[in-house]
């Protein structure tokens, strides 16, 4: 569409030939128009900056000539896979209808005015006095809050102009409506907008919202279904007439009354309607509707959703322009669905035995209660049960209806959803070109198009995903740390905030490396401290979340402690950044759309892509991250793939989420499983088995490949691991401390050797330091790790022998007389008494190193919220 100021053409498209007035006379601004236009400027000129950026906004604007105001209509849309073939269609029929003016009844056109723009027949396009009092509210507020918008400007809104509310949008959108309103007749600008108008749940236009809520057409409405339709358009979720039947029939009360001011109907009509009932029917129609099948996948259901945000932000067009256009313009999509793959993950999140054995379903149960004298109650229960048997959801149905106190004669029209739980959320893309191969949203039924969609939507806790981006990519990238630096696992507090290890103990010195495949919190919060906040911030904004905000500022950051969650999809796209070599492609689910013409409309084949750490970068996490899966929390995620896995489990503290985000050298994925309305569950590795079971039937003939590994900047050296410095001969035999080989940035290689390893006696009953007490054949040479220089303390001596053994002295039977001095013995005349034995007094041993005691740990991860 040409938006040009420039053209001269003078006529209007061939589909808008006979739409113009048949006028005798010159279209042109009148006097009063001129004054009009003139008053208007003045006006906006109080919140603009002058006259002369009043006009430039003004000549930015459309050509009138150019601008096409009817709604398209009758063009199916068509889908396609990443091979062309042909996986959907969109057409008009889903959420639009068009109908003439004379199809649609009088009452409804007349109850649209009045709630909508009660001096429609009128002003000229614009209507002064609502204007005058927006501006008003308006300088008030600082902002746009109300925007007086006529009929007529909705009509441009919705078909020429973006639906922005700005200052510069709405000028130009009173200056069009002026013109538009002096080429074409009332009538018809009122038809085109009531085929436009929104009115909520996927439907556009009075037509299609007439078959969506009382399956009918839009020339059988009566005056009260009139009324419900007219009264979503303002807020089409808040008014809905399924969700929020209460609301709707108050704006349809409001709606009556204004109808009788203004002598549209009389007040008789006006209670002959409000006794109609319309909402009898509603969910009945709706019941039908959700039963339907669904037409569109998830995949298919975030195609629509992607391109109706591109046709936005890179087309200019409002959300009613980019639906008209996909729903009914002929546009071909050319996506990046691969069916084999989609199929793959379909059939695996369908099977049951990868999913917790303890299956929950929650159950929304609505219904519409018509008592015997017409008056109707809407009511809505959720609820979970144990299974999907027919009898507990009758039992469930029972129970409910107890409550909402039905007598007989009444009737009910109910309708019931199953959700199985846990739930869970698939994504798999090429991380080299940012092609989404296939998503699933979720398990289970699928009701109606475009819904909840968990792999495009949901937010939820990351958990220890983040310590890879937040803490160790900004760490490595920033030369802070390398994967074999040392970090002490210890008690730690910062601010007043303390990390808790998913472990009960701490392990003392630990390398980066294993910090990552054991998941361990405080290695991660003291990296973040070294980065700084602001960097890992910045970091996770470099890798493409947009979830985050200033709140999340926080050491509990590394840890999956954010405010709002993240979606599967952006996570999954965040770690083919680091699987794709550092460099981020914003994962895109579309190539190309083509208007129908045959012209590119959209052009996506391009992704849009930027660095965020350095090659080498990701080549060290991705090797760490092999860990992960080869000896650490994620080994079941490489089950059946004989392939190499690098990727990070994340599980929150309350164990509500479970993810892991994992590559392999074709494709990146990432699983969440959890319930929708979160609650703990026991079963730490499904999720693990769901994605090991989808990715090695991905896999399964496909060619083995080996990461390629970059090493810029590194070299490989051997450690102590106690100390992180050169081993010594000491360190061979220390059997609690290996020397380890890893990789380092030049300036964190070790210079010096190890000196905490240390020979020491070692009582083998304890385990301790021997001290002089302990017998000889307990007492063995060990080499120990000394922490510090300092003296050894009393608690690191061995607590089993603490003083020399003696022999007790015998207990003496009490004779009268007894001793008897100077006398010997009468049976040994030679012996004199023995003296009693003295123990020599105890000296302080201080030995040289204590030794360490690391027990075993436990499965399971602690991870804070902020």
């Amino acid at each position: 569409m040409n938006y040009s100021k420039d053209s001269c053409s003078k006529k209007m498209q061939d589909s808008n030939k006979n739409t113009k007035k048949k006028k005798t006379k010159k279209a042109k601004v009148t006097t009063f128009r001129v004054i009009v236009i003139t008053l208007v400027i003045g006006l906006f000129a109080i919140v603009g900056s002058g006259l002369g950026i009043l006009v430039g906004i003004i000549k930015s604007a459309p050509d009138v000539s150019t601008i096409n105001i009817k709604p398209t209509t009758d063009y199916t849309s068509f889908v396609y896979d990443e091979n062309g073939t042909e996986i959907d269609t969109l057409s008009s029929g889903e959420n639009r209808i068009y109908a003439k003016l004379d199809q649609i009844p009088k009452h409804l056109q007349e109850a649209v005015i009045a709630i909508e723009d009660a001096r429609f027949y009128e002003h000229n396009g614009i209507d002064l006095l609502g204007i005058m009092r927006a501006i008003v509210k308006n300088l008030k507020a600082g902002e746009i809050v109300e925007g007086a918008s006529t009929i007529t400007q909705q009509v441009i809104k919705n078909n020429a102009l973006t639906s922005d509310q700005t200052f510069v949008r709405k000028i130009q959108e009173q200056y069009l409506a002026l013109q538009i309103d002096a080429l074409y007749e009332k009538d018809l600008i009122l038809e085109y907008y009531l085929n436009t108008m929104p009115l909520g749940h996927g439907t556009n236009g009075v037509q299609a919202a007439a078959k969506r809520y009382f399956g009918k057409d839009v020339s059988e409405l009566t005056l009260a279904e009139s009324v419900v339709i007219a009264g979503i358009t303002q807020a089409p979720t808040r008014y809905s007439p399924i969700r929020n039947p209460e609301n709707n029939f108050e704006k349809s009360k409001v709606i009556l009354s204004y109808m009788v001011e203004q002598g549209y109907i009389t007040e008789e009509e006006r209670q002959a309607a409000l006794l109609e009932n319309p909402y009898k029917n509603i969910q009945e129609v709706n019941n039908q509707y959700e039963q339907q099948d669904s037409v569109h996948s998830y995949f298919v259901d975030a195609v629509i959703e992607q391109v109706i945000s591109d046709l936005q932000t890179k087309k200019g067009m409002t959300a009613t322009q980019a639906n008209n256009l996909l729903f009914g313009g002929g546009v071909e999509i050319y996506t990046t669905l691969n069916q084999d793959m989609q199929k793959i993950v379909d059939d695996k999140m369908d099977d049951d035995s990868l999913f917790p054995s303890y299956k929950e379903y929650v159950i929304n149960y609505s219904a519409t209660i018509t008592k015997a004298d017409g008056t109707t109650v809407n009511k809505w229960a959720e609820g979970v049960l144990q299974s999907d048997s027919e009898a507990e959801i009758e039992n469930f149905k029972k129970a409910k209806q107890a409550t909402w106190e039905l007598a007989e004669g009444d009737t009910i029209v109910e309708s019931v959803q199953l959700v199985p739980q846990a739930q869970a959320a698939f994504v798999i893309m090429d991380q080299y070109n940012g092609h989404v191969k296939a998503l699933s949203g979720g398990r289970g039924e699928k009701y109606g198009d475009r819904t909840f969609n968990r792999a495009t939507q949901a937010k939820r806790q990351p958990g220890s995903t983040f310590k890879v981006l937040a803490s160790y990519a900004p760490a490595l990238d920033t030369g802070l740390l390398s994967p074999g630096s040392i970090i002490v696992d210890e008690p730690y507090t910062i601010g007043k905030y303390t990390p808790k290890n998913w472990r009960s103990y701490f392990k003392g010195p630990t390398t980066v490396r294993e910090g990552i495949w054991d998941s361990m919190n405080i290695l991660a919060v003291k990296a973040v401290e070294m980065v700084g906040i602001e960097t890992a911030y910045n970091y996770l904004l470099n890798f493409g979340f947009t979830t985050l905000s200033d709140q999340d500022k926080v050491y509990a950051l590394p840890l999956g402690g954010i405010t709002d969650g993240v979606t599967p999809l952006e996570l999954n796209a965040a770690y083919a950044a680091i699987a794709n070599q550092g460099s981020y492609t914003k994962p895109i689910l579309y190539t190309q759309v083509l208007d129908r013409d045959k012209q590119v409309l959209l052009d996506n084949s391009v992704p849009e892509t930027h660095t965020v750490i350095k090659a080498s970068t990701a080549s060290m996490l991705t090797d760490m991250m092999e860990d992960v899966i080869k000896i650490g929390t994620g080994g079941k995620a490489g089950v059946g793939l004989n392939m190499p896995v690098a990727g990070k489990t994340g599980t929150t503290s309350d164990n509500k989420d479970f993810i892991f985000a994992g590559y392999t050298p074709y494709y990146t994925a990432t699983v969440w499983m959890g319930y929708d309305r979160p609650q703990p569950f026991t079963n730490k590795s499904a999720h693990l088995n769901l994605w090991a079971s989808i990715m090695s039937e991905i896999h399964k003939n496909l060619p083995k490949k080996e990461f390629e590994l970059i090493t810029t900047g590194y070299t490989k050296t051997s450690i102590c691991a106690a100390s992180g410095k050169i081993p010594t001969e000491l360190c061979k035999l220390d059997p609690e401390h290996k020397i380890v080989s890893d990789y380092f940035q030049k300036n964190h290689a070790p210079t010096e050797e190890c000196d905490i390893h240390v020979q020491e006696q070692v009582c083998t009953v304890s385990g301790k330091i021997a001290t002089e007490f302990c017998p000889e054949e307990t007492v063995k040479t060990r080499v120990v790790t000394r922490t510090s220089s300092s003296q050894v303390k009393p608690e690191d001596l061995c607590d089993v022998h603490t003083q020399a053994l003696v022999p007790e002295e015998p207990e003496l039977p009490e004779l009268e007389g007894w001793p008897w001095p100077d006398e010997p013995s009468q049976e040994n005349p030679e012996e004199t008494p023995t003296p009693p034995i003295e123990t020599p007094e105890e000296t302080p041993v201080t030995p040289e190193t204590p030794s360490t005691d690391n027990p075993d740990g436990e499965n399971g991860f602690f991870i804070p919220q902020s």
